[in-house]
């Protein structure tokens, strides 16, 4: 292996600009070729509270009314993807092709933005190692695998999230090795904040994962940007922020403006949240970890707070009810259940009549519980809390850091990705099929083959199938290697790195060790939720934004400390 690398770097491809926006745009027409093989998948009737609220958002937002009729779903996510899917609607883009273009042009940037790791190479071997990059990005098999298939909002979230770390990874790294006049970084920060921004309104969990690095990359360059007083780019660092805070803004306005909720969800904050927190300090018999509201807690519940009985049929005797939320092999609500059953059930009562007539009930809710808690009416396990998640605990620990180390194992070798669904067919009717694909311009997998209730897929599709998963395979066995060692290069740099102390030095080794930060702290936030909500396995779709993230440490590692450890300077 070092023989042949040392080979390569030997080669010096005279790469032209022209011929790199040539190679650039072929690469890209190929990629998005491959969303030309594969049909959407869609689920009319089974996924209320994922694709279904999604799509029904964006039919809302297309004809000029937000997000829609209020009931206990309508501001229980966070909504980006419906405003992506209208405007995809609006420009009559098909929806694959629309995130295929989306995660190009975030893996594009991303080529662009450490560029300066290598900027002591010739201009033409440069261009050729960013080029690379780029195609190793755009062919990443996470970023077609089959959950990209789903109108779903994780088939951008990656996208949106490779934005913002090549936009803050760009400033970072021109900000220590440029001038302004070389290279200007507020175009990097500005990219950041569109994906800081983006990627927080779309996930509720995104700002747990991308602020920590927004945070630290921005500290980085502040010491050096102050440090060699370049007041300007120190003060530009504002952008990201302030671009997310007028995303949030412009969010919590519409809510005003349409619901009468001046935020971004009525469901991970706020009064709904105050009472899930309230609930979950109720002491309870039951040690199992995937269970908030226990059945034992929830009688307590039912005795002490008037304000809970109305929903004690829906809970615990409704038949849909039970049969849509309730785990027969626990018969009981897991905590990833529990929140949603409970606001159907408020819904039946009438209580999502209006934003202002949910918030004053859970606000009731939680203020009843907290104080039969803190009088000793009902027995506490906890102080107050604000949340739905689970509390952390001892016994999440261990079985958190072994789903984390699957989850790191499951993404460095891209398990499950297949490109598309072999048994899983499209469920609803010809008018759902025909509805979904007129808005969404796109083809669905509801074609049966003869005889079986399994997807039809022609044979030319499934040879590019094929294709696509030998290629999967290359990057399962390749990425394994060169990220061992990367790590190698990346410590064996660590002694120079400690003894240069220059900002030259320091920032790209903490950069890229941030960029694997990351990507170990999305799987240990995944792996949490595992443990101790969900209980679904391992996912793919959840772990999609640890890829892209390993890719670039390794590449950034494998060029940058080329030399055996040593900082090409």
């Amino acid at each position: 292996m070092p023989n042949l690398l040392s080979r390569l770097r030997g080669l010096r491809p005279a790469l032209t600009r022209r011929a790199f926006w040539l190679w650039a745009a072929l690469i890209t027409l190929l990629r998005c070729a491959v969303t030309h093989f594969q049909l959407a998948y869609m689920w009319a009737g089974g996924a209320p509270l994922d694709d279904e609220l999604m799509f029904r958002a964006a039919n809302a937002i297309t004809s000029g009314q937000w997000l829609g009729e209020y009931d206990y779903l309508t501001l229980s996510k966070s909504m980006f993807f419906a405003v992506w899917l209208a405007l995809l609607n609006k420009l009559h883009l098909p929806y694959l092709l629309g995130g295929a273009l989306l995660w190009c042009a975030a893996a594009l940037l991303a080529a662009f933005a450490l560029r300066p790791l290598w900027r002591k190479s010739p201009a033409g071997q440069a261009r050729a190692l960013a080029l690379l990059l780029y195609a190793l990005l755009a062919f990443l098999p996470s970023s077609w695998a089959s959950y990209t298939l789903r109108v779903y909002r994780d088939n951008i979230f990656p996208a949106l999230c490779l934005l913002f770390f090549a936009g803050m990874a760009g400033a970072a790294l021109r900000a220590v090795f440029y001038t302004r006049q070389q290279a200007p970084i507020w175009p990097w920060l500005l990219a950041a904040g569109v994906g800081l921004a983006c990627g927080y309104l779309n996930r509720e969990d995104a700002g747990l994962f991308l602020l920590p690095f927004a945070i630290a990359a921005t500290l980085c360059m502040l010491v050096v940007l102050l440090h060699r007083r370049r007041w300007l780019c120190a003060a530009a660092q504002v952008i990201p922020y302030a671009v997310l805070a007028a995303g949030v803004g412009i969010f919590c306005a519409l809510n005003q403006h349409w619901y009468g909720v001046w935020g971004l969800s009525d469901f991970s904050e706020g009064s709904f949240a105050d009472a899930m927190g309230a609930m979950t300090r109720v002491a309870t018999d039951s040690d199992e970890p995937l269970l908030s509201v226990p059945a034992d807690a929830r009688e307590k519940l039912y005795a002490e707070i008037p304000q809970l009985q109305c929903l004690q049929y829906w809970l615990e005797e409704d038949p849909q009810l039970q049969n849509d939320f309730r785990d027969p092999e626990l018969d009981d609500y897991r905590a990833g259940s529990f929140y949603w059953a409970i606001r159907r059930a408020a819904q039946y009562e009438g209580i999502y009549a209006d934003a202002a007539t949910a918030d004053a009930y859970w606000q009731s809710v939680a203020d009843a519980i907290n104080a039969a808690c803190d009088n000793g009416t009902l027995p506490a396990r906890s102080g107050r809390r604000s949340a739905t998640s689970q509390p952390i605990r001892a016994q999440y620990v261990l079985p958190a850091i072994r789903e984390a180390a699957k989850s790191a194992l499951w993404a460095l070798t891209f398990q499950d990705c297949p490109a598309y669904y072999q048994t899983l067919r499209s469920i609803g009717t010809t008018e759902d099929v025909a509805q979904w694909s007129a808005y969404l311009h796109c083809n669905f997998n509801n074609a049966a083959e003869a005889g079986k209730d399994t997807p039809y897929y022609a044979p030319l599709q499934k040879l590019a199938y094929r294709a696509l998963g030998v290629l999967r395979c290359v990057y399962a066995v390749l990425l394994p290697l060169a990220f061992v060692w990367a790590v190698m290069r990346h410590l064996c740099a660590l002694p120079m790195v400690l003894r240069r102390r220059t900002a030259g030095a320091a920032l790209p080794w903490l950069l890229l060790f941030g960029l694997l930060a990351m990507a170990a702290l999305r799987c240990g936030m995944i792996a949490f939720v595992e443990v101790s909500s969900f209980g679904i396995g391992t996912s793919t779709m959840y772990l999609s934004t640890v890829h892209p993230l390993l890719l670039l440490y390794t590449y950034g590692c494998l060029i940058y400390y080329r030399n055996k450890g040593v900082i090409t300077e």
